[in-house]
């Protein structure tokens, strides 16, 4: 699944998780009692990825981190290259 997220990514797509035990709809549990499909952070990152942006703005070294304000998952630019994986809550 973390493949399919980095590939998503990479393509400019949007990632909405599909069902799983992790909570109603697989929305990550979050500290307010809301409910967080990390679209937000995700889009984000897919902004700052675009080819053509600034080099500073660029989503793509390891120190680049956006962090969810509703949850306590994590993305971090050394994510979103080839052969790596997408930081979820607790991984």
């Amino acid at each position: 699944m973390y493949e399919m997220v980095d590939a998503l990514v990479r393509a400019g797509g949007r990632f909405r998780p599909r069902p799983t035990p992790l909570g109603d709809d697989a929305f990550w549990p979050t500290k307010t009692d809301q409910r967080c499909s990390m679209e937000t952070p995700i889009d984000f990152a897919v902004a700052r990825s675009v080819p053509g942006q600034p080099a500073d703005l660029g989503f793509d070294e390891d120190d680049d981190m956006i962090s969810c304000g509703l949850c306590w998952a994590t993305i971090t630019g050394a994510n979103h290259r080839p052969g790596t994986t997408w930081g979820a809550p607790g991984g």
